[in-house]
């Protein structure tokens, strides 16, 4: 499954406890979102957006975990977006990626819309 959050198509969802990105693997752009709702009629809301380090981390030792948690009134789930270099993102550019998203979303209120990006 995917979900689009700005005009970035994300995928997953994974569980936060089994996210872990390696110094040798491309960085990530991730989102923390919190699904309520019916199966059927779900919705989404952003709760926290960041990126990986070059040299990795571990995605539920992060600092702001206690917030995702406290945000969250369904399920937590993480969503990642690949920057590797050999497309040309760079620190500076999940930067402004982070930044971008974060601005138009809003978290951790930012409801993300199912349809129309």
């Amino acid at each position: 499954m995917s979900l689009k959050i700005a005009e970035f198509l994300f995928y997953g969802p994974f569980q936060i406890a089994k996210i872990k990105v390696r110094a040798n693997q491309a960085p990530v752009v991730y989102a923390i979102v919190c699904r309520a709702g019916d199966p059927w009629n779900p919705t989404f809301r952003l709760i926290d957006i960041g990126a990986s380090p070059a040299e990795g981390f571990v995605l539920a030792e992060q600092p702001q975990r206690t917030l995702w948690d406290q945000e969250n009134d369904g399920e937590l789930e993480a969503y990642l977006y690949d920057t590797p270099a050999s497309g040309g993102f760079t620190a500076e550019t999940r930067a402004q990626m982070v930044n971008g998203i974060r601005a138009r979303i809003g978290p951790p209120s930012g409801a993300i819309p199912i349809s129309g990006g």
